[in-house]
């Protein structure tokens, strides 16, 4: 007897293995380039939730994740161009090292615009982790200090990032096609 997928066959761009390795990698990296107080986790949600969790795991200090939502996708797959900033009250940036921790940079904008306001807040210094970069989709120039993997110019999914909360909890990166989706749902209805 035969198993049904739970979801679509996506093309894997990066297996949970290798996201494991590098964030590992990524671990030592900020590690080493920490200075005497301990950071300031801030992990933007929601995508950016399981890499999050998963670094914080290998850092010292058991820091606690700071969370803010930042958005500029809606419910699409391309940016809208503008940032949507939901803070905490009591984020505390005064004085210290915040590490931004995100998926995917894109354009650049959220990045941005979270340091502007951490720096504004009178945080120390601002440094990014992410997961992923697309460096041809950016737009506002910034230097990102800590960069699980390059990517190209392709919508991706899983390993905490969504599409309209739909595929949060693959296991792996894989490249959202609407084709594939489309497939996989003709084939499921017809059974």
């Amino acid at each position: 007897m035969t198993t049904t997928p739970a979801h679509p066959p996506f093309r894997v761009l990066l297996s949970r293995d290798q996201i494991l390795r590098r964030t590992h990698e990524l671990a030592r990296q900020i590690q080493a380039d920490a200075g005497d107080g301990p950071l300031c986790l801030v992990v933007v949600i929601e995508g950016a939730r399981t890499f999050a969790r998963q670094l914080q795991k290998l850092l010292p200090g058991h820091l606690p994740l700071h969370e803010v939502r930042a958005s500029s996708y809606g419910s699409g797959t391309v940016s809208s161009g503008r940032v949507q900033l939901t803070l905490g009250k009591d984020l505390p940036v005064r004085g210290r090292d915040v590490l931004l921790l995100e998926d995917i940079v894109d354009t650049g904008r959220t990045i941005a615009a979270l340091r502007e306001h951490f720096l504004g807040e009178g945080a120390h210094s601002v440094r990014t982790a992410t997961l992923l970069s697309k460096p041809s989709r950016r737009v506002v120039p910034l230097e990102l200090e800590y960069v699980g993997f390059e990517i190209p110019d392709e919508f991706v999914l899983g390993f905490g990032m969504d599409l309209d909360g739909r595929y949060r909890e693959l296991p792996d990166v894989v490249v959202y096609e609407q084709d594939v989706e489309r497939t996989f749902q003709r084939q499921a209805s017809a059974r």
